[in-house]
């Protein structure tokens, strides 16, 4: 497996993934490759549910993410 920089990566363009994917590359920079490769892809995955978090199971990890995210981004 190669080491993939964020530009070479394939991110979701919506908008509400923004937050996931700047913690993520602050992660990454910071030598957490793990947590960071998780909120990429917990943004590319579920980042569409923003606008449906009334009426979609899976709105609960995206707001344990946006958390993560948030913390990530306030420490930064």
């Amino acid at each position: 497996m190669t080491d993939l920089t964020p530009a070479d990566r394939r991110r979701t363009t919506w908008l509400s993934a923004q937050p996931l994917q700047q913690a993520a590359d602050l992660r990454r920079a910071a030598g957490d490759p793990l947590l960071a490769d998780w909120l990429d892809e917990t943004a590319n995955a579920l980042s569409w549910l923003a606008p449906y978090r009334d009426n979609e199971p899976g709105y609960a990890m995206w707001e344990a993410a946006l958390a993560v995210a948030g913390q990530i981004l306030e420490e930064a």
